[in-house]
């Protein structure tokens, strides 16, 4: 199985977190999962289908555990190095998420921007955009996923969007 969809999922967990090494520890993690309820699997299903559940809310559930952590662990930073310690995580990223030849800085330099505002959003906005904007996911299909009625992964889509325009447009003279 892993074989088969640890790629895949590889995939998913960096693009929730925006961290290789996280992704790679979570991407284990859910396997871990997978094979210790591989007995509780009925067949409905496929197994990718069946491993992106279990996947999507291992990720769901560090990012809100990490959420917690990062807030507790900023009362006892002062300003400075908190403000240093996040510009240091973004350059990471910036250097380490897209790298590109030379004749697509600019493409990726834009795609680099609104990964990140994606990773500023609130979870539940967060969630169902990445699972359609990288898994190409339509509101159905996430509807199932998140165990949500689809109208409701439709107005968070929209409001993700609306939110992640608003957050954007500031840069995009910049493009």
């Amino acid at each position: 199985m892993y074989q088969t969809y640890g790629a895949r999922i590889l995939n998913l967990a960096f693009r929730f977190t925006g961290n290789e090494e996280i992704a790679r520890d979570l991407t284990q993690d859910v396997f871990v999962k997978v094979y210790q309820n591989l007995e509780n699997f009925k067949h409905k299903s496929q197994y990718y289908t069946w491993i992106y559940r279990i996947a999507t809310n291992h990720f769901i559930n560090y990012l809100k555990k990490e959420g917690r952590r990062r807030w507790y662990r900023l009362l006892d930073v002062n300003i400075e190095d908190a403000v240093r310690l996040d510009q240091d995580s973004m350059a990471y990223r910036e250097k380490n998420i897209f790298p590109s030849p030379e004749n697509h800085i600019e493409k990726k330099e834009l795609e680099n921007l609104v990964l990140r505002m994606i990773h500023s959003l609130p979870l539940k906005y967060r969630t169902p955009l990445i699972l359609q904007r990288y898994e190409g996911m339509n509101s159905r299909e996430i509807s199932g996923m998140l165990s949500l009625p689809v109208s409701t992964v439709e107005t968070r889509l929209h409001r993700a969007k609306k939110i992640l325009i608003k957050k954007l447009e500031p840069w995009l003279k910049h493009f």
